[in-house]
């Protein structure tokens, strides 16, 4: 074969049907490249395009579960709405899950005070307390008072008590907590309704040192005597009696927040006023002994009560003020207004259980104690 023919037939071959090996490497790059996992591949590639598809459907769901919290939440009126973001689980699944089971009077306690690690059992020992001063209540008015009507319902009264404490121990209603959180969000204010009593309790015992009869002063400007009932032979006092007389500045105290606080505040004075002008009066004549009989027993159920009334009245004028002054965000949201209904009816069953305490043994105590000072004193001052 002559060298011409050999040079064309390399020729052909390269032209026709052979290829280079180097095109081979480099189009097996080509091939390889969307294969490539390092992740340092730029181009026209469209997995590259995965992640930031993925990103939306992430940002979806981290926003459904924030809705899903803030619904499920208390109030934003009692916690900075910045605070719940910082308490959202990072698991959707788990925030999926806890809706169905969650508890809603744990969801009240999620703003406002905390109610502290002993509130159950503080508030348990408390109402135990209350139940067997009811039940010791209808005992002795078992054996003093033949009606059976005050008897049934002393002993109704203090198994209520036990009803409220076994009810929040054995099930997962969050009461007891709602109480506590309740008292410690009013507490300073019950000191301040406390204070505001015991600088009318001076006032009215100035006032007799001064020669001035509250009582007869209080006839004169009414026209008429408002403790006349009490003066009739036949008049009974019942706990029923106490009960409506007593309910009246009870609610007084609660509405008076509203009018500033002032009718709140004239209340808490204007009673202390009456109880230490006749107290004063009543000890001068019979001795400091009647006071103590015929106040404590009943008295520190009634005056608690009361205390507590008027810290609510308190409470809400303040709260009324933050959010005129845009501090907060509500002015009374749900987790408010069921912690301080809660302490607005024990409040209540406290001055239920100390008409019990003044009809039925406040005077039988009296009798006992007392009835020979009673006896030996020409006139006494009835006490209203």
């Amino acid at each position: 074969m002559t060298g011409d023919e050999t040079d064309g037939t390399a020729t052909a071959t390269r032209t026709d049907g052979g290829r280079d090996p180097s095109d081979d490497r480099d189009e097996g790059r080509d091939h390889d490249r969307p294969e490539d996992d390092s992740g340092f591949v730029f181009g026209e590639d469209d997995g590259a395009g995965d992640e930031p598809r993925d990103e939306p459907t992430q940002t979806t769901s981290d926003d459904d579960r924030r809705i899903r919290v803030d619904l499920q939440s208390s109030d934003a009126g009692d916690t900075p709405a910045s605070d719940s973001s910082d308490t959202q689980p990072s698991d959707s699944s788990t925030v999926r899950s806890e809706p169905p089971n969650r508890n809603p009077d744990r969801d009240l306690l999620a703003s406002g005070p905390d109610p502290g690690p002993n509130a159950v059992r503080n508030w348990t020992v408390l109402l135990v307390g209350l139940s067997l001063t009811s039940l010791a209540t209808a005992a002795f008015t078992y054996a003093t008072q033949a009606d059976p009507l005050p008897v049934v319902g002393a002993a109704a009264l203090g198994l209520g008590f036990v009803a409220l404490a076994s009810v929040a121990q054995n099930t997962d209603v969050a009461l007891l907590e709602l109480l506590s959180a309740a008292w410690i969000e009013h507490r300073r204010y019950t000191w301040f309704a406390t204070g505001l009593f015991a600088g009318g309790i001076v006032l009215g015992a100035l006032a007799l040192l001064a020669g001035i009869n509250v009582l007869e002063l209080l006839i004169e400007v009414a026209g008429e005597n408002p403790f006349a009932e009490l003066e009739d032979e036949e008049f009974e006092l019942t706990a029923s009696f106490f009960i409506v007389n007593n309910t009246g500045p009870f609610l007084l105290s609660i509405v008076g927040g509203l009018s500033l606080g002032l009718l709140t505040a004239f209340v808490m004075v204007f009673n202390g006023l009456i109880v230490g002008n006749v107290s004063a009066m009543v000890a001068d004549l019979v001795g400091l002994e009647y006071i103590i009989v015929g106040l404590a027993p009943h008295g520190i159920f009634e005056l608690a009560a009361l205390f507590l009334a008027a810290a609510v009245g308190f409470r809400l004028i303040y709260r009324l003020a933050e959010r005129v002054l845009d501090v907060r965000e509500a002015f009374v949201t749900k987790s408010y207004a069921y912690r301080t209904l809660a302490l607005v009816g024990f409040a209540w069953l406290l001055l239920v259980l100390a008409a019990f305490v003044e009809a039925y043994i406040t005077p039988e105590l009296l009798e006992m104690l007392v009835a020979d000072d009673l006896e030996a004193t020409p006139e006494t001052t009835e006490m209203p």
